[in-house]
């Protein structure tokens, strides 16, 4: 295993991650001098698979801007099972949400895949977004589109099968360019966690797959697929995926 890298660092430069943030919705419209606050107090840090960034129920200290790598967002239920909430990545911001959680961070936030993560004081985040409105307006906009992603999840689970919301899955992965037949990729995490942000027990994730692979000819060997047909699996799937991966009802 490899070891837990400690050392808190500078971004490799101030340009880097006024380009980073600059990128980002959050920050859509803020003019330099707002930006550069945020650079100035930013820190990168690595993170190995298996590490927490942040625990549930625990005072947020910073929020995170995700460079590279994969973090699970996950809760705990009394039963002790884990409920993964979402699966995030490059340039996703998380923690930022535990402003209106009393300061509080509502899931745990764990590492997937190594990741090179960079954080910012909450405090910071707080003080600017009650002083600058179109801060807060993104951010506001930002919490109402990961509401909506979370309520196309429930509404995927409760119309679609399983096999369906696998092929949904791999769809979301392509880019719309290589949209094309015969198009090859590699699953970005294992199959366990796959299932499980799907709503799956292993053998109906197991089972699902087959049925996908006959249905569709996309074929899953360990961690890489093989999209026979790219119209098979969009027909396959009926409606729960489009460009742009936007999940609706089928008709």
């Amino acid at each position: 295993m490899k070891p837990v890298i400690e050392r808190t660092s500078r971004i490799t430069s101030r340009d880097a991650a006024m380009d980073l943030l600059r990128s980002l919705p959050l920050f859509k419209g803020l003019d330099e001098v707002e930006i550069e606050v945020f650079a100035a107090a930013s820190h990168s840090r690595t993170f190995v698979k298996g590490q927490n960034l942040y625990l549930e129920g625990e005072i947020a200290q910073f929020f995170y801007v995700i460079i590279a790598g994969w973090i699970k967002l996950l809760h705990m239920t009394e039963s002790g099972d884990e409920v993964i909430l979402a699966m995030i990545s490059k340039f996703a911001v998380t923690g930022e949400s535990s402003l209106f959680e009393n300061g509080h961070h509502a899931a745990t936030a764990q590492i997937v895949e190594d990741a090179l993560i960079l954080s910012m004081p909450i405090s910071l985040l707080k003080s600017q977004i009650t002083a600058n409105p179109k801060l807060a307006m993104n951010m506001m906009t930002s919490m109402i589109q990961y509401q909506r992603r979370h309520e196309m999840q429930v509404e995927q689970f409760l119309l679609y099968s399983a096999p369906q919301r696998i092929g949904c899955f791999i769809l979301d992965l392509c880019l719309v360019q290589d949209h094309r037949d015969g198009f090859e990729l590699e699953l970005p995490y294992d199959k366990r966690l796959i299932a499980n942000l799907l709503g799956m027990k292993g053998p109906t994730f197991s089972r699902a797959l087959n049925i996908l692979r006959d249905s569709t000819g996309t074929k899953i060997t360990g961690s890489h697929v093989k999209i026979s047909s790219i119209k098979k699996l969009l027909h396959y799937v009926d409606g729960c995926y489009f460009s742009h991966h936007v999940i609706s009802k089928p008709k």
